[in-house]
């Protein structure tokens, strides 16, 4: 069976990442995983002006000097951490690293080696205000290319109104929906009923959020009585205008 990297977004917030190498790949991994809300310890014999600087005004950026060849000195620094990304220029000690990491089960990212590594760092775009966001690899093959290709990806949805007048239109449906049909098993076809609907469709190809709204209103208030729950288009109508902003991320 071949093995396959499973794409996932992950929760950094409250986990801990070391960094072995303070260099410029360690001070973009360091500073991509800080950004996160991980909390991040750097270890190498010399850091970058950038990351000390960063460091002297951030408490939970941490640098430590020490020989990462030394790996009785390293081992409690690889306990201590969720991820350990391996970015030093030393392959002994990047593969000393490794071992150590690999013996410990702790995740590995390593930006040294694309076919040893567990962790890959994609290259990554965000639209309408971050709230959908779009990850390209090619697992380290050649990042030029997958650069190329979320450039690429960025200009197509970009200038596509259509998608964001259904992504509009869609995460006022979701709490609405939530709200009047508590039944998972229920609820979840009727998001496919609205996204169908010839006249959401409609709506949605012309930009129109108002029509898309309305189409909406209609196709739950049909499924909702359905269900034997009685509930009129123009209240459906009132309840996804209520919707301030989207529910917060699962």
């Amino acid at each position: 069976m071949v093995a396959v990297r499973v794409p996932l977004w992950l929760e950094m917030s409250g986990r801990r990442v070391l960094v072995v190498g303070g260099g410029s790949v360690g001070t973009r991994r360091a500073l991509l995983f800080r950004q996160a809300g991980a909390a991040v310890r750097v270890v190498g014999l010399s850091f970058s002006e950038e990351l000390r600087r960063r460091s002297e005004e951030d408490e939970s950026l941490e640098l430590v000097e020490l020989d990462a060849s030394d790996t009785g000195v390293l081992r409690p620094h690889v306990e201590w951490a969720d991820i350990v990304v391996i970015a030093t220029d030393n392959p002994g000690v990047n593969e000393a690293v490794w071992r150590l990491a690999r013996e410990l089960r702790r995740w590995v990212n390593d930006a040294t080696d694309a076919e040893r590594t567990e962790i890959v760092v994609p290259y990554t775009l965000e639209l309408y205000g971050g709230s959908l966001r779009v990850a390209v690899t090619t697992e380290g093959r050649t990042g030029v290319a997958a650069r190329h290709a979320r450039d690429k990806i960025r200009e197509c949805l970009e200038g596509d109104r259509g998608l964001e007048t259904l992504y509009e239109a869609m995460w006022r449906v979701k709490p609405v929906l939530k709200r009047l049909i508590p039944r998972a098993k229920d609820r979840v076809p009727i998001y496919y009923q609205v996204d169908e609907d010839p006249e959401f469709r409609g709506a949605v190809e012309r930009g129109s959020l108002e029509g898309a709204l309305r189409a909406a209103a209609r196709v739950i208030a049909q499924e909702a009585r359905r269900l034997g729950i009685e509930v009129s288009p123009d209240e459906v109508y009132r309840l996804l205008k209520s919707v301030e902003k989207p529910i917060s991320p699962l």
